[in-house]
């Protein structure tokens, strides 16, 4: 189990049941293996309850972060 803290302040575990997935490409997705082995490829998100910041870990432990952003699209579009 790991934890860190977000920027907003809140702990985040990486085995909470209600804000950590596992993520996949659909190429990855798209084969024919073992639910085993697809979970050895996945990448593990969590996401803040408070702020809604994603967390990835990816190999070697190293954490990127996502931020919502705001709506792109003009307000009359």
């Amino acid at each position: 189990m790991a934890k860190i803290r977000c920027k907003c302040g809140t702990i985040l575990r990486d085995d909470d049941p209600h804000d950590s997935f596992f993520m996949l490409s659909h190429e990855e997705f798209d084969v024919d293996v073992s639910p085993e082995l697809l979970l050895g490829r996945a990448l593990l998100v969590v996401r803040c309850p408070v702020c809604e910041r994603l967390w990835f870990w990816h190999e070697g432990g190293k954490l990127t972060e996502y931020v919502k952003g705001e709506d792109i699209l003009p307000p009359d579009a």
